[in-house]
């Protein structure tokens, strides 16, 4: 995205920035590798450039759910890539939100959040039969499984049961994204926003107003990675998720986050009387391929009825919106190094889960880019193989 010279607020003199550290990319996952970068090295230069403003794409976008992810997103890991390395990623992301939970949550008032659990919901003994797999247990990932009479009261009576992880967490996505982004300005980290990155040179990079001198660069694009540059297209897919806001004509106590594997939905209340639910990708899929955040009729139209006939909910709609996830084909990111006319990194395709796996994984980008490790967690299922 450019802005035009009419749009800007116009400076005529614009100075170049000298760096050690260039991160292009100011969502949840940029900021958390500039934090792990000043845990690292408080002496290091960091300038974080966004396009927009931090928080702007799929950080503050999604339904808020700090969670290791569903257990179908860990019976599709045991099915693709075997039990040891589904737990392996299981502990990874549950250290993930210990990390963010000692390091940000605790000690910033600020951010609003509750400690909560999540649940992978059934309908009906059928749908749960089928679901089920021989290779996969869900007990085997601290899963725990809950009759309907187990479920909240609103539910008892919709769902056949469900497994429950805990500790997890609902969270105000924006005042997290807010707490980070302060921490690093008070640490001296420049934050840039409203400047596109659209060539990295030997020397650093160059934006639409000036140069920046770099000695390291971390694109941390996420679903945008294949709008940087075409090395990225069909590795990492762009792909909306609808999300609908509702205000509830009666109350609805239902404290955890929620998944439906069946209709591929995730909601959860927000404040009292007000649910936000997303999902229904599966009604128009390759209509939600694409960086472009718009609004899909169809699944919003659909979201609307789930909230009516599967929750038996009524409601008025107060907020609908889209956001743009990097998608692999492995459901897990790329987080390493790439080959570039400088020392440049790539973190991003996160595949939904970046908000789960996000901050552990920016702490993995920063080690190994200060070479601190050789190489990062992910790279047991795929490294990164690209050339800009």
């Amino acid at each position: 995205m450019t802005t035009s010279h009419w749009l800007r607020q116009h400076q005529f003199t614009t100075h170049d920035i000298t760096t050690d550290i260039l991160i292009v990319g100011g969502g949840y996952v940029g900021l958390s590798t500039a934090y792990w970068l000043t845990e690292l090295n408080p002496d290091l230069k960091i300038t974080i450039l966004d396009r927009s403003f931090c928080g702007s794409g799929a950080s503050g976008r999604n339904a808020g759910f700090l969670t290791m992810g569903s257990a179908s997103f860990y019976k599709t890991l045991t099915l693709e890539w075997g039990l040891d390395k589904a737990k392996q990623v299981f502990n990874f992301a549950s250290e993930s939100l210990e990390l963010v939970h000692q390091h940000i949550l605790k000690s910033s008032p600020e951010i609003k959040f509750d400690r909560s659990s999540s649940m992978t919901l059934f309908k009906n003994e059928e749908i749960h039969t089928k679901w089920e797999n021989k290779e996969f247990n869900p007990q085997d990932f601290n899963f725990k499984w809950k009759d309907k009479l187990d479920l909240p009261a609103p539910l008892q009576s919709r769902f056949f049961g469900g497994y429950e992880a805990s500790p997890e967490y609902k969270i105000n996505p924006i005042p997290l994204l807010t707490s980070i982004k302060k921490r690093l300005e008070n640490r001296k980290v420049q934050i840039v926003e409203h400047s596109s990155v659209f060539e990295l040179n030997p020397e650093g990079a160059t934006t639409e107003i000036n140069s920046i001198k770099a000695k390291k660069v971390i694109l941390a694009l996420n679903g945008y990675f294949p709008q940087f540059h075409k090395s990225f297209q069909g590795a990492i897919v762009p792909r909306r998720a609808q999300m609908l806001a509702i205000e509830l004509d009666d109350d609805f106590d239902c404290p955890s986050l929620y998944y439906d594997p069946s209709e591929r939905v995730y909601w959860r209340k927000t404040q009292d009387k007000v649910l936000v639910i997303g999902g229904k990708r599966l009604l128009d899929e390759q209509g939600e391929v694409g960086d472009f955040e718009k609004i899909s009729p169809i699944i919003q139209q659909g979201l609307e009825e789930y909230v009516r006939h599967e929750l038996g909910l009524k409601f008025r709609v107060i907020n609908r919106w889209s956001g743009t996830m990097g998608f692999t084909e492995h459901e897990l990111p790329f987080v390493g190094p790439i080959e570039a006319p400088l020392e440049a990194y790539m973190i991003g395709g996160f595949s939904g889960h970046g908000m789960g796996l996000g901050f552990r994984s920016a702490k993995e980008m920063a080690e190994v880019a200060l070479g601190a490790k050789q190489e990062s967690f992910y790279n047991q299922f795929k490294k990164p193989r690209f050339k800009i």
